[in-house]
């Protein structure tokens, strides 16, 4: 199929075409308008005229008694001081009417009473009476030209067309005008555009702070580029540290084989500690690729929160809780739970959120006895589950980048096993239904960390 490329009008003589068809427009509505009101006007005025006549004819015939034969010479008289055209007839018989070729086209009115009729007679207006003649038995017709109404009619025409000429020079410069100011101003944006297309991820477009359409365009596309410029950053952040965790491993487990190869295999002591350190890393990074796969498994997870069912979650905590104390004896829980609260949300996840914290408050402890005291209870916000250690604590500094892929407080990386994911996944999953996760913290003394159940 060959698709025909249609050539399209430039956008200023768009807009020459569409402000030249409402001016015009608009004058000739006006024009309309103004022609019906004349000729209202005219005819009303006429009107009264030809009335006017009509009296003075009837009032003269019947105060001088005359006949219907000297009628004749009364109009004749009346005919040569006076505009109007007269005819006067009883039935079908003409008894007189005034020198005009105009007669030929107005026939005789056979029904009784008076009758106004506006005609148009070689493109001209006529208005005509046709009216009995009072104790006469006659009837006159009285034919008088709009006089007004053609003048104006004349007139206006060539002002129309001045109009019309007016209107197109104006529509002309009009749009030029603004398709220059409208244009230039998404010249700019599509230069913007161009600009981050070759890369350039922090350029904006400049605001004129007036607040038009053309701004709110320019606020919106730069509103755009923040947040990707801020995934963009996150992202290159990521890869980055994702890295750098993934070369510690590999560069041990490297060296280890090579001193293997070299001279290693044939020292017992050398080749189990090696094999051991090698099992080590090997588990380290299954560790870190497990909770990227989880974290991006939580990025592209959608809840349907409308059919998710309640839960009490008394015996998830507890047996949460079990697991820990039969691994490790120097932990010691204390447990506060509100056994009447219910929470929307899934058990595997509210278990996954009550590992990553619990982990972290025995990772970053060093006390002899680990104290982690489970909160569940309900405040003036609603629902809570707050989870306090004795631990280290955390600097108020480092407090709102905890939940950062990667993102740890201790950059030797030697006091534990961590990758900085376990918060960023806990965020992640709260953020599924709406929870929000808040940090709390005192160095050396404790860590808090309470999650909020809004709903």
């Amino acid at each position: 199929m060959i698709v025909e490329n249609k050539k399209k009008l430039p956008v200023s003589f768009q807009f020459s075409i569409v402000s030249l068809g409402i001016i015009t427009t608009i004058l000739a509505v006006y024009t309309i308008i103004q022609l019906i009101s004349f000729s209202i006007f005219s005819i009303e005025y006429q009107n009264e005229l030809i009335d006017k006549t009509y009296n003075q004819i009837n009032l003269i015939i019947e105060n001088q008694n005359i006949k219907e034969n000297n009628i004749e010479i009364v109009l004749n008289q009346v005919s040569e001081v006076s505009d109007e055209n007269l005819r006067i007839y009883k039935k079908n018989n003409i008894i007189f009417q005034s020198d005009t070729d105009k007669w030929r086209k107005i026939g005789l009115n056979e029904n009784e009473g008076k009758r106004n009729t506006l005609k148009f007679i070689k493109f001209r207006p006529y208005l005509i009476l046709d009216k009995p003649l009072n104790k006469s038995g006659c009837k006159i017709q009285i034919l008088q030209e709009i006089d007004i109404l053609t003048d104006i009619a004349e007139k206006y025409v060539f002002l129309f067309i001045g109009a019309i000429i007016l209107g197109i020079i104006l529509s002309i410069i009009g749009a030029i005008y603004l398709s220059r100011k409208f244009l230039n101003r998404l010249r700019v944006l599509a230069n913007t555009m161009e600009d981050v297309k070759q890369n350039n991820i922090k350029t904006r477009v400049p605001l004129s702070y007036t607040n038009d359409e053309f701004d709110k365009i320019n606020m919106l596309f730069n509103s755009m580029m923040d947040d990707i410029e801020e995934s963009f950053d996150k992202q290159s952040q990521f890869v980055s540290d994702a890295s750098h965790e993934l070369r510690t491993p590999l560069t041990v487990l490297q060296g280890h084989l090579k001193m293997l190869n070299r001279w290693g295999k044939n020292d017992k002591y050398v080749l189990d500690n090696s094999i051991n350190v090698c099992l080590e890393e090997v588990n380290r990074m299954i560790k870190m690729v497990n909770e990227l796969l989880e974290l991006s498994r939580s990025d592209k997870e959608a809840l349907n929160l409308i059919n998710l069912q309640y839960i009490y979650p008394k015996e998830i905590i507890l047996d949460t809780i079990k697991n820990y104390e039969l691994i490790n004896e120097k932990i010691v829980f204390t447990k506060e739970i509100n056994e009447d609260i219910n929470l929307k949300i899934k058990e595997e996840h509210l278990k996954q959120l009550l590992m990553i914290i619990i982990d972290n408050a025995i990772k970053y402890n060093d006390k002899e006895k680990v104290n982690i005291n489970i909160k569940l209870d309900l405040n003036e916000k609603g629902k809570f589950l707050s989870i306090k250690d004795n631990g280290i604590g955390i600097d108020k500094t480092h407090i709102s980048k905890l939940t950062d892929r990667f993102y740890k407080v201790d950059e030797s990386r030697q006091k534990n096993n961590s990758f900085g994911l376990g918060l960023s996944i806990a965020n992640k999953i709260l953020s599924l239904y709406n929870y929000n996760l808040n940090i709390a913290s005192e160095t050396e003394n404790y860590t808090k960390i309470t999650i909020e159940f809004n709903k």
